[in-house]
C-alpha cells in the first residue's frame, strides 16, 4: 500500500473486489450527473471483450472515496470515479438480465446481484452496492432491480440498453466470458483519503496535472476545502447551500458553469470588469476565497446564499418567466421582450441578471430591455464579435452601471456608440444568407408587426413561431428536386447564381405550415394566389402587389427594402 503526504492509501482491485464488501459506495448529492455517453461506453465495451480473446487485464483508472464509518452500513464517499463505476454496473445489470433469460444460468444471475446489492449483518436489510445522488438514484435503483421499463428517459437507462444490444446475438457461453473477464480481469486503483481536506486536494492536484476535470467540480471543490480547512465556516451549510444551487440550475442548463460566470460579472461585490469563461471560473473564485471576499466584507455563506437566491431568477430568465416584485399588468409584455432579448445570445443573461435584479419598476425593465434588443439583433445580424469579447463587454457594463445615477440613459449611450450604423447593417442584409431558424423567424415576425401591420392600420400578432414557416418564395431545391424543373426554366439562371441567392432575405416571408406545404412547389403565379387569398400575412400579402415576376433581380430589390426596413424596426429612435 502506498502511502502520501495527503494522508493517502492506495491498491489496486478488480472490479470483483471493489463490489464485494459490506460497504456501500455513494456519489454525494453535490457531484455532477451522470455523463458517460456512447464513446466511453464503446471503450469500455472493446476492452473487456478483448480480454476474452487475448489481453490478461485492463486498468480502468482510479476511485477516489473517503470512508465513514458512522452510516449505517458503513459508507464510502465517492469523490471522483462516479461515471467509471456507474457504467460498470449497468454492464452488470444488462449481463444478469441476460443470464436470467436462461434457465441453466439463474443461479449466476443471482451471484451478479450479489456484487449490485449489498445485506446489512445487523437487519438484515438490503442495500444497493453503489447509491447515486438524489437527482438520479431512483432511476438507478429501478435499473439494479430489474424495472427498467418504469425508466422513461435518462442516460443511464441508454447505457444499460447499449449493454444489452451488444450482448443480443451472443451465446450465453461468451455473456459469461464476458462476465469474468469484466469482474476479475478490470482493474481500477482505490485511492482511500483520510479526511475530506485529502481529497480536495487530491482532486486539484489531479487537476494541475491536466486531467479534465469540470470547471463547475474544480469550483465545488475549492468551496468545500476552503469549509472543511477554516473552522469559521459552516461547512455543512456551505455544502446546503451547493446542493440546492445545483438542485435549481442543473435541470435547466446543459454547461452549469454560466450560470456560475453569468452571476459573477454581474454582481457588484466582488466586482469585477473582466470576463470569468469557463476556463478562469476556478482561478477567479480561488482569490475570491483567498482574498476577495474578506475584502468586501463578504462571507463564504453570504456570497452562496446570494447566489441561491439569484438562480432562481435566472432560471426564470431563461425560461422567460420573470416575476419578481413587478407590477402584473406588465409582466406578459417583459417576459415576452425577454426571449427576443436573449435570441442567439445566452451571455447577454450576466446583463438582464442585474437588470432584472437591481430595477424596481417594471418600465424601467421594459426600456432596458428594448435598448438592448436593438443592441443584440444588429451585432447579430453582422456577427461582430467574439464570444470572450461579449462576456468582457456584459461584464464591464454591468460594473460601470452601478457608478450610474440613470443607468438605462448609460445603457443607451452604449449601445449606441457599439451597435453597427444603418449602412453597415443595409450591406450585411443584403449579402448574407438568413438561415431557417428562430433568429430568421423572429425578423421577420418583427417586420410583420412593426411595419406591415402599423401601416396596414390592423392590429393583430404574429402566430406562434411553431405554426409559423419561412416560406422561400423561390424553392431552395430548385435543382435538386425534379418537381422543381418548371423554376430552373422560369429563373433564367445558373446553379451558382440561385445558390448565392435562395437564401438571401429577399426571398423569404412567412406563412401558415398548412399553406407554406400547399405553396411549396408552385409556379410564382399560383404561389401569388395563396399569398393574395390565403394568409393573414400583410408582408407576404403584398408580393403579388409588389411583383409581377421573380428572379435574381427581384430577389436583390426586395433584400434592399427588407435591409431598410430593418433598420427602421430596429432603432434606437424606438426606445
Amino acid at each position: 500500500m502506498a502511502k502520501s503526504g495527503f494522508d493517502l492509501g492506495a491498491d489496486d482491485y478488480d472490479i470483483s473486489e471493489v463490489l464485494e464488501g459490506s460497504h456501500q459506495i455513494r456519489v454525494p448529492d453535490y457531484q455532477r450527473e451522470y455523463s458517460w455517453g456512447k464513446d466511453q461506453w464503446s471503450e469500455l465495451w472493446d476492452d473487456v471483450y478483448a480480454l476474452t480473446r487475448e489481453r490478461d487485464n485492463h486498468f480502468l483508472g482510479s476511485m477516489v472515496v473517503i470512508e465513514n464509518k458512522e452510516n449505517s452500513p458503513k459508507t464510502l464517499e465517492l469523490v471522483d470515479g462516479q461515471q467509471r463505476l456507474t457504467t460498470i454496473s449497468l454492464f452488470l445489470c444488462a449481463i444478469r438480465d441476460r443470464f436470467e433469460t436462461d434457465a441453466e444460468y439463474v443461479e449466476i444471475a443471482d451471484l451478479v446481484d450479489e456484487f449490485l446489492q449489498i445485506q446489512s449483518r445487523t437487519t438484515g436489510e438490503r442495500h444497493q452496492k453503489l447509491r447515486l445522488n438524489k437527482f438520479h438514484n431512483d432511476d438507478f435503483n429501478r435499473i439494479l432491480t430489474g424495472n427498467v421499463d418504469l425508466v422513461s428517459n435518462s442516460e443511464l437507462k441508454n447505457a444499460y440498453e447499449y449493454y444489452q444490444s451488444k450482448l443480443d446475438g451472443l451465446s450465453t457461453e461468451k455473456v459469461q466470458e464476458i462476465y469474468d473477464a469484466l469482474i476479475n480481469s478490470v482493474y481500477l486503483v482505490q485511492i482511500d483519503c483520510g479526511s475530506e481536506v485529502s481529497a480536495f486536494r487530491l482532486f486539484e492536484s489531479l487537476n494541475d496535472k491536466g486531467l479534465d476535470l469540470g470547471a463547475v467540480d474544480l469550483v465545488k471543490n475549492r468551496l468545500f476545502m476552503a469549509a472543511n480547512e477554516n473552522s469559521d465556516i459552516d461547512e455543512d451549510r456551505v455544502k446546503h447551500l451547493w446542493e440546492e444551487i445545483m438542485t435549481v440550475v442543473r435541470p435547466e442548463l446543459n454547461q452549469n458553469y454560466r450560470f456560475f460566470s453569468h452571476y459573477l460579472m454581474s454582481i457588484s461585490r466582488p466586482g469585477t470588469r473582466d470576463n470569468v469563461s469557463k476556463n478562469k471560473l476556478y482561478d477567479y473564485v480561488d482569490e475570491l476565497l483567498d482574498e476577495g471576499l474578506e475584502k468586501e466584507g463578504l462571507t463564504v455563506e453570504e456570497m452562496l446564499e446570494d447566489m441561491l437566491e439569484k438562480s432562481h431568477v435566472y432560471v426564470d430568465l431563461i425560461n422567460c418567466e420573470v416575476s419578481e416584485n413587478f407590477q402584473p399588468s406588465k409582466l406578459r409584455e417583459l417576459n415576452s421582450k425577454l426571449e427576443s432579448t436573449q435570441i442567439k445570445n445566452d451571455r447577454i443573461r450576466t446583463l438582464l441578471l442585474k437588470i432584472v435584479i437591481d430595477y424596481d419598476d417594471a418600465d424601467d425593465v421594459l426600456e432596458a430591455l428594448n435598448i438592448l434588443e436593438v443592441l443584440n439583433t444588429r451585432d447579430k445580424i453582422v456577427g461582430r464579435g467574439s464570444n470572450t469579447g461579449r462576456d468582457r463587454f456584459w461584464s464591464r457594463v454591468c460594473s460601470l452601471m452601478d457608478e450610474r445615477q440613470e443607468p438605462n440613459e448609460y445603457l443607451r449611450r452604449m449601445a449606441e456608440k457599439r451597435s453597427p450604423n444603418d449602412t453597415i447593417i443595409k450591406e450585411r442584409v443584403v449579402s448574407r444568407e438568413f438561415k431557417n431558424n428562430n433568429f430568421t423567424k423572429y425578423i421577420l415576425d418583427r417586420i410583420e408587426e412593426d411595419h406591415y401591420m402599423r401601416t396596414g392600420g390592423q392590429e393583430k400578432t404574429v402566430s406562434d413561431r411553431s405554426t409559423v414557416d419561412i416560406e422561400h418564395i423561390a424553392p431552395q431545391r430548385v435543382w435538386t428536386a425534379d418537381k422543381y424543373s418548371g423554376w430552373q426554366k422560369y429563373l433564367n439562371c445558373s446553379e451558382e447564381e440561385f445558390d448565392e441567392f435562395k437564401k438571401r432575405i429577399g426571398n423569404l416571408t412567412l406563412l401558415q405550415n398548412r399553406l407554406n406545404q400547399t405553396a411549396s412547389d408552385n409556379p410564382f403565379e399560383q404561389k401569388c394566389n395563396i399569398y393574395r387569398n390565403n394568409t393573414d400575412f400583410l408582408m407576404t400579402q403584398a408580393i403579388p402587389e409588389e411583383f409581377e415576376e421573380w428572379r435574381i433581380e427581384q430577389i436583390k430589390n426586395r433584400s434592399e427594402k427588407m435591409a431598410d426596413i430593418i433598420c427602421e424596426v430596429w432603432s434606437m429612435d424606438n426606445v
